[in-house]
């Protein structure tokens, strides 16, 4: 994915008037693929003009792309949180986290946590010793002091973490507090210095002004009322599409939204990502119908065939074969900025593994569950592979559906669209959204019912 190309500059007309609404106002907004919401988003943080923002996105995929673009405007990139570390844990500080060997049964130091973001170190003391710490003026014969306005942490892990880290330090349940540590050195090669895979810091909420929800129709009108209204204190922005709604057991639709709250709404009127060629094919996929062609301004408005190649759909004798042509086409053309979406996570990893088998390497996001340990009740119940790097163009990247929401890439494959896969339409919609240039779109058996009112014309048969 080219997050150069992703992060707007220079905001149209309709994006301005977005803008140009106070960020003490509460907002919604409305816009469709490609329209620049998730950018917008970010503009509407550097309104705060201070961190006491907080972006709330749906997938982790996403905070990726948003932390970039907050570093882009020169906003603190931990300011965006996951939806579920959002209602249950708090804000994330990004950095690499160590410990020191010591003394308990695991070889390890329980009283010290240090974080390396960059150049700078921090430094973490077990709350239960601060005030001990700070009296004496020492920590294991290094001076310490206190920092003005210290923050306290508490530590959790995104993955399967060895036994000796989490009874060591347990999740979400020990805090520590921020001190200086004089004339000690992070040295991550030498042994005293063990790094904790997996484990990231996080700190309450604390105040939060504003805050800015994305793809806002995935979440419900109960999760407004009680996760994220009641904790702004000034403000809540929303963006959102409808037709991207993932969730309907849980999400709404953000006219609903709009019709109970009473918000003031701006619709972001242009597409940007998905030139005519794919938008003639992805407007037909939603009930009812959109128009993704009238406001069409990619590539200034010349965006249609032959300026662009039109979606290319390919009936394959079996599923292996659908990979094969994946594999052949990136080979072939020496694709880059590939996305493979796939309907579910289950499999992201035969998919992976094929890549790799093949020696060509691939950026992924999937969890593989843990079957012992989830009838046991014991964490962890699953582990997760996560090596998305968005900045890199090279590797294909590998995501569900659902994970691939808010990302864009050159050349988007779709294996797998045969009908009695059943796939979810609002789904399979932001699938072919994701294109900024081609589409494959790959079966096996019979064609997916959700292109079954595309015109032939608009798509290449193979």
């Amino acid at each position: 994915m080219r997050l150069d190309n992703w992060f707007i500059t220079n905001p149209d007309a309709s994006q301005q008037e977005v803008l140009k609404v106070s960020i003490n106002d509460n907002l919604i907004v409305k816009g469709a693929a490609g329209s620049g919401k998730t950018n917008m988003a970010i503009y509407r943080a550097n309104q705060a003009n201070d961190n006491t923002f907080v972006i709330v996105v749906y997938t982790v995929a996403l905070k990726k792309m948003v932390r970039y673009g907050l570093s882009e405007l020169g906003l603190d990139k931990d300011r965006v949180v996951h939806e579920w570390s959002w209602i249950n844990r708090g804000i994330e500080i990004s950095g690499d986290l160590f410990c020191l060997k010591g003394g308990n049964q695991y070889g390890l130091n329980s009283d010290l946590l240090i974080l390396k973001t960059g150049e700078e170190i921090r430094y973490f003391v077990s709350k239960d010793k601060y005030d001990n710490i700070i009296q004496t003026k020492t920590f294991q014969n290094y001076p310490a002091k206190a920092i003005g306005n210290p923050i306290e942490v508490s530590v959790d892990f995104d993955d399967w973490v060895e036994n000796r880290f989490y009874y060591t330090f347990y999740r979400r349940a020990r805090w520590f507090k921020e001190i200086q540590l004089e004339n000690f050195q992070l040295n991550p090669t030498d042994e005293k210095f063990i790094f904790i895979p997996s484990g990231f810091l996080f700190k309450d909420k604390g105040i939060v002004n504003y805050l800015i929800i994305d793809e806002g129709q995935d979440f419900s009108i109960e999760d407004y009322r009680t996760n994220f209204i009641s904790q702004a204190k000034k403000s809540i922005t929303i963006f959102g599409d409808t037709s991207q709604q993932l969730y309907k057991q849980r999400g709404t639709s953000i006219d609903n939204i709009q019709s109970v709250y009473k918000y003031p709404l701006k619709n972001l009127q242009f597409n940007y990502r998905i030139p005519k060629t794919i938008a003639k094919i992805a407007q037909k996929i939603p009930v009812p119908n959109l128009d993704l062609i009238t406001q069409n301004k990619k590539n200034n408005g010349n965006s249609d065939y032959p300026s662009f190649p039109k979606p290319i759909v390919k009936k394959c004798k079996s599923e292996d074969e659908e990979l094969q042509y994946i594999l052949s086409r990136i080979e072939t053309e020496g694709m880059d900025d590939v996305g493979i979406l796939l309907p579910n996570n289950d499999i992201i990893e035969k998919v992976h593994k094929l890549f790799s088998d093949k020696g060509i390497g691939t950026q992924v996001r999937y969890t593989i569950d843990l079957p012992e340990n989830k009838a046991a009740g014991i964490y962890p119940m699953f582990r997760s592979v996560d090596t998305l790097d968005f900045t890199n163009h090279d590797l294909p990247c590998i995501l569900t559906f659902h994970s691939a929401k808010g990302t864009e890439f050159d050349n988007v494959f779709i294996p797998f669209a045969d009908d009695d896969n059943n796939l979810d339409r609002n789904a399979f919609y932001v699938a072919v959204t994701r294109s900024s240039s081609r589409v494959f779109i790959t079966y096996s058996r019979k064609l997916t019912s959700l292109l079954k009112d595309i015109n032939p014309n608009d798509i290449i048969s193979q």
